[in-house]
């Protein structure tokens, strides 16, 4: 009878426990996830922190012209936030970052929300058992703290602009700026425009650009790989039927969904690189017609080892005839314009589209992990985690899309969302238990062994891109399909998990730590 009283007060104990404060970093599609799915566990003592002036992440800060999606509307959204009246099949920047304000307003997070807040460090307090957080007002540049049990960052890949290592860069006596950080002051029209890169950004800015500017010199290092982009307006009977029918747009959804995955090749030698790339080179051929123009932008690298790029309005806008290519190296940058080392071309603006530093996670916050370890210090030119969610050494600190967990055919919200049932899973179990959560290092290295070990029989390896460090390897890419990361991050793997729990126990006893063998895998 003594034990089942005390198993019942514990019980209750239990019960009572407040729910754990949690702090996520990043308002964007990551950050609204893990938001969604806490409160949907029950938690709700939330802060979510952004640096920007409201939520929406990488769609807030990008609004150059022409940014858009290049997954289709309807799978580029939650599935727990349909939205049934997408006008487009490849939504633009407004349209989702308008989706996003309408996530964040019907899901009640605005409550949650510090903007315009940036977070400098996040040092973890052992004595406390919780993370300290030393806050920015970017307004004011005022600074406070913030306790947290746990911390979440969902800071993404594409938060910190990649400048380019091109001497003279800061003499240029003209406009210049990164598609990131897009300067609507700024008045192309008229001017000669020098852009740098032809990645994702360049491939939407220069279109555009080539609309106003009397000039634009579109300066290359890699050509992509481009597939055409079936990019156009819903018809009003689509609409029509989306709107009547909840069902039509969630059909929609699993039909494009289907259709990216069955479609995702990942090894050098699956058949399905080969097929794509015919297509590719198919696209080129019919789509531009000069021979040495055409030669120029065909990669010399397979299809799929570098993010493979949709549309035909770049290939369109080169051949205009106030638009060149350059391919030789950039020498010098000048304060009236780029100089190779064949020509000099003076401009007017220059607009960097040179992509972001993907390989530097959390970069400008410093995690300060148990026995004072650096999270950046530890990880160095590579960074890892364990299903690029935990570190081991760093308790109560998880992330979405942190190291390898960029998805390489399919949506990304879908792997955000994956993220972020694990997330609250981990928080939900600190709630009815308490005390810290962390990875077992073994787990964290056996997983981090196997994915290089399959990352190295991806197409990924043959060749240079931002999916790699500066050492080599491959931080960014996930090297499964999406079903697979999703059935990882089901549930807590329980044996590769360290639960310090304290359940409100007499001071002075030790807390106790769940060894694997004792905890059945989920």
């Amino acid at each position: 009878m003594r034990r089942r009283y005390v198993a019942g007060r514990l019980r209750a104990a239990i019960r009572r426990r407040p729910s754990p404060r949690v702090a996520i970093i990043g308002a964007g599609f990551g950050g609204l996830a893990a938001a969604v799915a806490l409160r949907r566990r029950g938690i709700d003592d939330l802060l979510i922190i952004e640096r920007c002036d409201g939520v929406g992440g990488t769609w807030r800060l990008n609004t150059y012209p022409g940014a858009a999606c290049d997954i289709q509307s309807h799978l580029y959204s939650f599935s727990f936030a349909p939205k049934r009246n997408w006008s487009r099949t490849y939504a633009r920047q407004p349209e989702i970052l308008a989706y996003l304000e309408s996530v964040a307003d019907d899901f009640d997070l605005r409550r949650h929300l510090l903007s315009g807040t940036a977070v400098r460090s996040a040092r973890w307090n052992a004595e406390a058992s919780q993370w300290d957080l030393d806050l920015e007002t970017l307004s004011t540049g005022g600074s406070f703290t913030y306790s947290a049990d746990v911390v979440v960052s969902a800071v993404g890949l594409f938060g910190e602009p990649k400048l380019p290592d091109i001497d003279g860069v800061t003499d240029f006596g003209g406009s210049i700026m990164h598609t990131s950080r897009w300067d609507a002051n700024v008045d192309l029209a008229g001017r000669r425009v020098a852009v740098i890169g032809t990645g994702a950004s360049a491939v939407q800015v220069v279109p555009e650009i080539a609309k106003i500017a009397t000039e634009v010199t579109v300066f290359q290092r890699t050509p992509p790989w481009m597939v055409p982009k079936d990019d156009r307006a819903f018809t009003d009977d689509q609409l029509g039927r989306f709107r009547r029918n909840p069902w039509a747009a969630r059909r929609e959804r699993w039909r494009l969904w289907k259709e990216q995955h069955d479609n995702t090749a990942l090894r050098a030698d699956d058949p399905l690189v080969a097929g794509r790339q015919g297509i590719a080179e198919e696209f080129l051929r019919r789509t531009v017609a000069d021979d040495g123009l055409r030669a120029a932008l065909t990669p010399d690298y397979p299809f799929r080892c570098k993010r493979v790029l949709l549309g035909g309005d770049y290939y369109a806008a080169l051949q205009q005839d106030n638009v060149s290519l350059v391919t030789e190296p950039i020498d010098k940058i000048t304060e009236a314009g780029v100089c190779t080392a064949q020509s000099a071309i003076d401009v007017d603006a220059i607009v960097l589209a040179t992509g972001f530093q993907t390989n530097h996670y959390l970069s400008g916050i410093e995690v300060i992990g148990t026995d004072g370890q650096s999270l950046h210090e530890r990880w160095g030119e590579d960074p890892s985690a364990y299903l690029g969610v935990a570190v081991s050494g760093f308790p109560n600190f998880l992330m979405l899309y942190g190291p390898n967990t960029n998805q390489g055919g399919n949506s990304i919200v879908y792997i955000l969302e994956a993220g972020a049932r694990m997330v609250a899973d981990a928080v939900g179990r600190l709630g009815r238990r308490g005390g810290t959560l962390e990875v077992r290092p073994e787990a964290e290295r056996r997983f981090n062994d196997e994915i290089s070990a399959e990352l190295e029989q991806t197409v990924w390896t043959q060749c240079g891109s931002y999916f790699r460090s500066p050492g080599g390897r491959i931080v960014t890419q996930w090297p499964y399909n999406e079903l697979e990361y999703a059935r990882r991050t089901w549930r807590l793997r329980t044996g590769d998990w360290i639960h310090r729990t304290d359940p409100q126990r007499p001071s002075g006893q030790v807390p106790m730590i769940l060894p694997a063998s004792s905890r059945a895998r989920s």
